[in-house]
């Protein structure tokens, strides 16, 4: 989690921006404001690196609603980067164009940062 003391993420080192175990839950749902749907990727207590049908602009402020153990907890991000991905299967004749965002979180609630915290220690 960022705070106010913390440097913004394109001015720390890869070391830091790294400070926080990443795990892979596994493909869980994710959705943007309600109306963009996903897969995360992994996560950590810092932020999460996603998977979209579209981009969202860099530094964007979002919403993710994050769908596990039948709860949904919404986490207050920022976009950091996202780069294309060709998203490809072995049965479909068309690549589908996808979207690896990686996010890092704001402030989040203490309920929110608890879930995060469940999640990644349970992988």
């Amino acid at each position: 989690m960022m705070t106010h003391a913390d440097p913004p993420s394109e001015v720390r080192s890869e070391q830091e921006r790294r400070r926080a175990a990443r795990v892979k839950p596994g493909p869980l749902r994710v959705r943007f404001h309600r109306t963009c749907e996903g897969i995360l990727i992994d996560i950590s207590e810092t932020g999460a690196l996603v998977q979209l049908p579209s981009t969202p602009p860099a530094l964007k402020q979002v919403t993710l609603q994050l769908e596990f153990e039948d709860v949904t907890v919404a986490l207050q991000a920022r976009v950091v980067r996202s780069n294309p991905h060709q998203l490809t299967l072995p049965t479909a004749t068309l690549a589908r164009p996808a979207y690896h965002v990686a996010l890092e979180f704001a402030e989040l609630t203490s309920g929110a940062a608890a879930a995060v915290r469940h999640l990644v220690r349970s992988h």
